[in-house]
C-alpha cells in the first residue's frame, strides 16, 4: 500500500507542475498540497504497519524534497512592486 500512495504522491506532483507550466497556480498547489499530504500518508502507514525501512524512509524524504524542487522550478518569478504598479 505505501507504495502505491508514494506512486500516487508522485503523480500529483507532476499534475501540479503540468499545471503550474499551463499558468493554473490554483489548481497546481491543490495538487501539491495533495501530493505532499500523500507522502505524510505514506510515512505514516508505514510507521503504523511496521514497515519502517531505510529505503522506503528514503523515499518519502527524496520524494518531498523533489515537490519542493518541482515548486521552486515551475513556480512563475514574482514581479517588483514598481512593475506592477506601473512605474516605469
Amino acid at each position: 500500500m505505501t507504495t502505491w500512495t508514494l506512486w500516487l504522491g508522485a503523480l500529483l506532483v507532476v499534475g501540479g507542475s503540468a499545471a503550474q507550466i499551463k499558468h493554473q497556480p490554483g489548481s497546481a498547489r491543490a495538487l501539491w498540497v495533495l501530493a505532499v499530504l500523500a507522502f505524510a500518508a505514506a510515512a505514516v502507514g508505514a510507521v503504523t504497519a511496521s514497515e519502517v525501512s531505510l529505503p522506503l524512509l528514503l523515499a518519502v524524504v527524496i520524494a518531498i524534497v523533489a515537490t519542493g524542487a518541482l515548486v521552486a522550478v515551475t513556480n512563475e518569478p514574482k514581479k517588483p512592486a514598481a512593475v506592477r504598479r506601473g512605474a516605469k
